[in-house]
This record gives structure tokens, sequence and C-alpha cells, in this order.
């Protein structure tokens, strides 16, 4: 707003100086016309160097895609805290699904080179962990997937079960840990 507003004295001055100067040509209006006129070059550099570092329409609404998928509906949470030994919710895993499968394209892509740089280290978490997720888990019934089929007897599980499940939980910090930086990244950015 202050900007906006230098740049509108600015203009006033140079144009009532101008007149002046028009009107009365032997008048010392011109280094007056002259400061007014460079104090808009100066307001228009610092408009432009200003707009460098904000981010586009695109991506902001790509942030709030983004921040809605885990930080705003809280999922990010229980992925936090899951682990893969014990059932997950089907409907926590729509999101990171989403993610895999549709943000990877061109409108998905920030024209902020650093968030792109942290989206793609999100993808590539992400990715990860949906991979080992679609390897070793399988619907448990009543919306849930598990390691753990349901014929297992949870108190004693073969250790290849055991395995697949810290297969998946060591994707977990990765997972957490870039969305994380790239919530960080917005929140700064924004």
């Amino acid at each position: 707003m202050l900007l906006v507003i230098i740049e509108i004295c600015c203009l006033v001055a140079t144009v009532v100086f101008a007149g002046l100067w028009i009107a009365n040509p032997t008048g010392n209006y011109e280094p007056y016309t002259v400061l007014a006129g460079v104090g808009l070059t100066l307001s228009e550099l610092v408009r432009r160097r200003s707009s460098k570092d904000s981010l586009s329409e695109h991506d902001k609404q790509l942030v709030q895609a983004f921040r809605a998928l885990f930080a705003q509906s809280g999922l990010i949470k229980h992925y936090k805290e899951h682990d893969f030994l014990l059932p997950f919710k089907r409907d926590y895993l729509t999101p990171l699904y989403e993610v895999v499968e549709c943000w990877s394209d061109e409108s998905h892509s920030f024209s902020n080179a650093e968030l792109q740089e942290k989206k793609l280290a999100f993808f590539a978490a992400a990715n990860a962990l949906s991979e080992e997720i679609v390897r070793y888990t399988v619907p448990t019934g009543n919306g849930y997937v598990g390691v753990i089929t349901r014929d297992m007897d949870p108190e004693n599980l073969p250790q290849h079960v055991k395995s697949e499940a810290k297969a998946i939980d060591e994707k977990l910090p990765a997972f957490v840990q870039a969305h994380e930086e790239l919530i960080q990244l917005t929140n700064k950015l924004s």
C-alpha cells in the first residue's frame, strides 16, 4: 500500500511540475520533475523485486490444494503416529494415492523453483510409501487395510509379516519430513 501511495505522489508531482514547466519554460522545474520521475522508477523496481518473491496465482491455488490433502485434514498426524502392524483406515490412503497418481503432471508443478524442488522430494517420498503399502497390505474389513490377514493370529505373527510392517514404517519418516518441509516453505512464501 505504501508503494502505491509513493507512486501516486510521484506521478502527481511529475504532472504538476511538467505543467508548471510548460506554463513557465524559464522556471527551474526540471530537477523536481526528474526527481519525481526517479521516484516512479525506483518504486517500479521495488515492485518488480517484491513480485519475484511472491507466489503466482497458480502456485497459490496449488499450495491450497496441497495443504488440504494432509495438513488441513489432520491426516498427517495419523501417518506420523501409525505403526503398520496395526490396521490403517483405507480412507486415509486416498490423498496419498491422489498425490502419486495425479501430482506428477504439469498442472501440479509449481512455477516457484524452491516449491517445485520440495514438491518433487515430497512426491518421491509419497511414491515410495505408497509402493510399500500397496505391496504389503490387504483389506482387513470394515474399511481398513493391514499387513495382517484375517486368518492370522495377531499374537503369533510370522517374521515376514513383521518385516513387511517394518518396511512400510521405514518409509513414514521421509514422507512426514518431506510433507513438513513443503508446508514450512509454503508458510514462509505465502
